[in-house]
């Protein structure tokens, strides 16, 4: 594996985080081999015994100290002088090899620390057909609403499930959506200090108005009358992953903010096992809300993005973020797998030791499009949402796993410890 360490340019921009590999891709140097030397001691001294012999002058007496020192010694020297040569040449590389593998160790810890550093979760709230609260103890529980009903555009049979909204036209549907939400959110988002700096994010459909989107959420802001502030979208393709780009930065305000993400998915003509939902998680950085004394309700990692070819490295590297083992995953939120990735993710988890793949029948693995159907653009966060609340719950790591384009895994823990809350630097 390269050695990428985590960086940030000197235009703010964040770079993803890469753990250095500990082995150097440098082949490691043999050792003298005994074997070898031992012929190579004969050659020389044979070769040196010959050339003492024929460089003799002829009449010269033999019984003397010069010639044997001549015929064994000198031959003797050169060998350990050789002999040594090696030695000392591998001694070397091995020291140097062992530096450079401390080296890569420190920063290996270094980018260990940097990537585990959770998110501190302040609150969050959802909107689902199966309910508003205590939904992951329902889909823990097998209930599911998803069936085949009349859709508000008149269309019979198509199975799915909408959100009951006292609204006849979208934009009417999603600002009773943002309004619920804030009803939900509100307190938490109030007991934020004015001088902890606070943003918020809306991941909408792309295929919606968003600037008529935007500006409904602004008014339904603005009615609550909480922190004056202007709602940025997020980009419909990045969604959760701006999570990964928030832990990227080394410091400063964009590091040591809070932020509410709130994404909500309605549809005018529902496709078949869709599901409309609404979610918003606030979410700050964890040193931040331990110095500001803001309640946590758990930890979210750093999220991890990879194709289906590489779900084991995936899986094992936010483990690593998730500061939890294999056999501590009892539970895993899974949404938008296709069902070849939904049998992939099983088999690798098999093979992983993961505890939810340890009991028959797979009961650990739960499955949200089954419950209320895809929730499509805010899929991810309904996952991770859900995951919070059962690690809130349970207080044991939760996996949770979305396919936006990609496969994303996330780890939620549960509340904050203080080994935890930890400084970059």
């Amino acid at each position: 594996m390269d050695v990428i360490l985590f960086r940030v340019c000197c235009d703010g921009m964040a770079m993803p985080v890469d753990l250095p590999g500990l082995d150097s891709p440098e082949a490691v140097p043999e050792p003298p081999r005994a074997i070898v030397w031992l012929g190579t001691f004969v050659v020389v001294m044979f070769a040196g015994g010959m050339i003492a012999l024929l460089t003799w002058l002829r009449g010269e007496p033999t019984d003397t100290l010069w010639f044997w020192v001549r015929l064994f010694v000198f031959p003797a020297l050169l060998w350990c002088t050789l002999f040594g040569l090696r030695l000392h040449y591998y001694d070397e590389e091995m020291q140097r090899l062992q530096a450079e593998r401390e080296v890569r160790a420190t920063d290996r810890d270094a980018a260990l620390l940097f990537g585990s550093e959770p998110l501190a979760v302040l609150g969050y709230a959802y909107l689902t057909a199966l309910g508003c609260e205590d939904i992951a103890g329902k889909i823990v529980d097998g209930e599911s609403v998803l069936n085949a009903r009349t859709s508000l555009d008149g269309v019979d049979a198509v199975r799915h499930t909408a959100l009951t909204l006292e609204a006849a036209d979208m934009l009417s549907r999603y600002r009773a959506c943002f309004d619920a939400l804030l009803e939900r959110i509100g307190n938490a988002v109030t007991a934020i200090p004015h001088t902890v700096p606070f943003n918020v994010r809306l991941h909408l459909p792309g295929d919606g108005d968003r600037e008529s989107l935007l500006a409904a959420w602004d008014t339904c802001w603005a009615e609550k009358k909480l922190r004056a502030i202007t709602a940025e979208p997020l980009d419909v393709d990045q969604g959760a992953m701006a999570l990964d780009e928030w832990l990227d930065i080394h410091g400063g305000s964009a590091l040591e903010k809070v932020t509410l993400y709130v994404s909500v998915q309605l549809h005018e003509h529902p496709s078949q096992s869709s599901a409309e939902a609404a979610v918003c998680v606030l979410l700050a950085w964890a040193p931040l809300a331990e110095r500001c004394t803001l309640k946590s309700q758990a930890l979210l990692h750093r999220p991890v993005e990879t194709g289906i070819a590489g779900l084991r490295t995936g899986i094992s590297r936010v483990l690593l973020w998730g500061k939890t083992t294999s056999a501590e995953i009892k539970d895993l939120w899974q949404t938008g797998l296709p069902r070849t990735y939904k049998g992939e993710l099983i088999r690798v988890a098999s093979e992983m030791s993961l505890g939810v793949a340890k009991t028959v029948g797979f009961p650990g693995v739960h499955d949200i499009d089954r419950a209320i159907g895809f929730p499509g653009v805010c899929a991810g966060w309904l996952a991770i949402a859900l995951g919070i609340e059962r690690a809130a719950q349970t207080g044991e790591p939760q996996l949770i796993a979305w396919h936006e384009a990609t496969v994303k895994f996330a780890v939620a823990n549960g509340p904050c410890r203080q080994d935890d809350m930890v400084v970059k630097v």
